[in-house]
């Protein structure tokens, strides 16, 4: 089953470096990221940056070892690490998803 793990970050630096990291060691095939406007309470008050919401896309054997990357390299204290299941994903696109994390799944 295909994984659809969101976060967000400061700047497009810590994205990139995240995204580079877990797609190397096979824990993603792929992430997609672009700048957004937030708008969030933290600490009471209210904060409006400008950050990157990145999507990592896995599959359900490797969304562990992924989610604990992502928590201990990400910047922010609270990191949003949400999971999204994918539904209804075509065949060619599941096997390389599958394909593609199988080392990072080899390596446990």
């Amino acid at each position: 089953m295909g994984i659809i793990i969101i976060s967000t970050y400061p700047d497009k630096r810590s994205v990139e470096k995240i995204a580079n990291t877990v797609v190397t060691k096979g824990l993603a095939a792929c992430v997609n990221y672009t700048k957004i406007n937030s708008i969030y309470s933290w600490k009471g008050r209210i904060e409006k940056p400008v950050e990157f919401l990145a999507l990592f896309k896995t599959t359900a054997r490797s969304k562990s070892l992924l989610k604990k990357e992502i928590a201990k390299s990400h910047p922010y204290q609270v990191p949003e690490i949400a999971e999204m299941r994918m539904g209804q994903v075509n065949a060619p696109y599941r096997r390389w998803l599958e394909e593609s994390t199988r080392k990072g799944i080899a390596k446990k």
